[in-house]
C-alpha cells in the first residue's frame, strides 16, 4: 500500500468534482477510454473522484460535456512547481540533503550495551584506542574484529564484545564475565590458583601436583595445584592442571540502620529540560536548571532521528525529566529493622559469591548505638569452588645426570 501511494505521488494526480445530469454517461465514457477513477464519492448532484495526471489530460477528448472542477492537486510535479516560488525553502531542503549525505559518512555517537558493572571510563578509552569516537570517518574505521580484540585486551571484566554500526551511531555490545579462566586451551600448561582467601575444605586433583592440605589457609592468587614437574633423572616439564578447589569462606557485611521506615512520596511537581543534539555537539534549549538534585528523581530519554529502524542521522533531542519527592519516615519495631537490614546485607554478600556456592551458617549481631540507631553485622560462611587456571610462562628444566657426572660426585 505504501509503494502504491509513492507510485501515484511520482506520477501526479488530481481530485476533481463532476456536476450535471449526465454523470452516468460521463463515467461510461471514462471506462470506454480505459480511464479508471479511484476513491469515488457520490453526492446528490455531483461526485468526486481521483485521477492520474496523464488520464486527466485525456478528458478534453471526451464527447460528453460535464462541469468538471479540479478540487486538489497532488504529486511530485505540483510540488516542484510550488518550490520554484519558494527558493529559500528549496535551498534549505537541498542544503539539508547535502548535509545528511555528507554526515552519513561519519560516526557521531557511541553507545555501550551490557556495561552496567563495567568501568565506563576504561571502556570508552579502549573504544577510542580502537578508533571508535564521535567525528571519525566510517571508511577509516578498523574492521569489527580488530576493534573487538582491542576492546577485549584493554577492558577488565568482559569476555565478549562486538561493534555494530547503525547509521551514524556505533553500538558497542559487551558481555561481562564473573571469574574467567585465563587458560582455555587444554594443551597450554597451567596451574590452579585460589580466586579468594579461605580455608581448604578439599582438593579433587585430576591432573597436576597438589601443594596444599585440607584445613590449610590460602590467599587469593596462591597456587594450590601445580602443573610443573621437575625430576633429577628426567627432564622437567609442565602440564595442564585440572582440579576442583573447595574453600571454606567467610563473608562479613555491616551497616548502621535507624528504626524508621523511609519511603518516597511524589509531590506532583515536575520539570523537563530539553537539549538539541546535532551530531557530536549539544545545545541546551534552556537558560538554567532550577532544581534541587536531592529531592528530585531524574530520568533521561533520548529521541534520535532515524531513517528506517537503525539508520540514525546524527540529529536528536534529549529530554531530562525531574519529579519532586518527599521522604516520609515512619517508626518501625526493632525486629522489623533487623529483618530489613538482613535482607540488604544478604544482597551485598550475594554479589561477592562464586557460582554454585553452598551456605553453611549465618550469624546476625546487633549493637545498639542509641535509642533509634542500630549497628547490624551479618556473618555468613560458605563452601565455594574457588579455583581457576593460570598459565605457566616459565618452566625450570633439570637435565638428567650422565654416568660421568655421577662418578664425579
Amino acid at each position: 500500500m505504501f509503494f502504491i501511494k509513492i507510485f501515484h505521488f511520482v506520477r501526479g494526480y488530481v481530485i476533481l468534482s463532476v456536476k450535471g445530469n449526465n454523470k452516468e454517461e460521463f463515467l461510461n465514457e471514462l471506462l470506454k477510454m480505459d480511464i479508471k477513477p479511484r476513491k469515488m464519492i457520490f453526492c446528490d448532484d455531483s461526485f468526486f473522484a481521483e485521477l492520474d495526471l496523464d488520464d486527466f489530460f485525456l478528458l478534453r477528448h471526451l464527447p460528453i460535456r460535464a462541469r468538471i472542477h479540479v478540487e486538489e492537486r497532488h504529486g511530485l510535479a505540483f510540488l516542484i512547481e510550488r518550490l520554484k516560488k519558494r527558493k529559500a525553502f528549496l535551498f534549505g531542503m537541498l542544503a539539508f540533503v547535502l548535509l545528511f549525505t555528507v554526515s552519513s559518512h561519519f560516526i557521531w555517537s557511541v553507545e555501550y550495551e551490557g556495561a552496567e558493572n563495567i568501568d565506563i571510563g576504561q571502556l570508552e578509552a579502549a573504544a577510542e584506542l580502537a578508533g571508535l569516537k564521535p567525528g571519525v570517518l566510517k571508511k577509516n574505521l578498523k574492521t569489527p574484529l580488530e576493534m573487538k580484540n582491542i576492546i577485549l585486551n584493554h577492558t577488565d571484566g568482559i569476555c565478549w564484545a562486538w561493534v555494530y554500526i547503525r547509521g551514524t551511531k556505533a553500538v558497542v555490545d559487551i558481555r561481562q564475565n564473573i571469574i574467567p579462566p585465563e587458560v582455555f586451551d587444554p594443551d597450554v600448561p597451567c596451574d590452579i590458583v585460589a580466586i579468594r582467601d579461605g580455608v581448604v575444605k578439599r582438593v579433587i586433583t585430576k591432573r597436576g601436583k597438589c601443594l596444599v592440605e585440607n584445613g590449610e589457609t590460602v590467599v587469593a592468587g596462591q597456587t594450590v595445584v601445580s602443573g610443573r614437574y621437575d625430576f633429577e633423572e628426567k627432564g622437567g616439564y609442565a602440564t595442564h592442571s585440572k582440579a576442583t578447589l573447595e574453600l571454606h569462606t567467610v563473608h562479613v557485611k555491616r551497616g548502621t540502620y535507624t528504626q524508621n521506615y523511609c519511603y518516597k512520596t511524589y509531590t506532583g511537581k515536575k520539570k523537563s529540560y530539553f537539549t538539541l543534539k546535532f551530531f557530536k555537539w549539544e545545545f541546551p534549549l534552556y537558560l538554567k536548571k532550577n532544581i534541587n538534585s536531592v529531592s528530585y528523581d531524574k530520568n533521561i530519554k533520548d529521541f534520535d532521528a532515524k531513517i528506517g529502524r537503525n539508520n540514525f542521522i546524527g540529529i536528536g533531542l534529549r529530554r531530562e525529566n525531574y519529579a519532586e519527592f518527599q521522604i516520609i519516615k515512619e517508626p518501625i519495631s526493632r525486629e522489623t529493622t533487623e529483618e530489613l537490614a538482613k535482607r540488604e546485607l544478604e544482597a551485598q554478600i550475594a554479589k561477592e559469591l562464586l557460582p554454585q556456592s553452598q551456605k553453611i551458617s549465618e550469624q546476625l549481631d546487633v549493637k545498639e548505638i542509641d535509642s533509634e540507631t542500630l549497628q547490624i553485622t551479618l556473618k555468613m560462611e560458605f563452601i565455594e569452588q574457588a579455583g581457576t587456571e593460570r598459565e605457566i610462562t616459565e618452566v625450570t628444566t633439570i637435565e638428567p645426570k650422565t654416568d660421568r657426572d655421577t662418578a664425579r660426585d
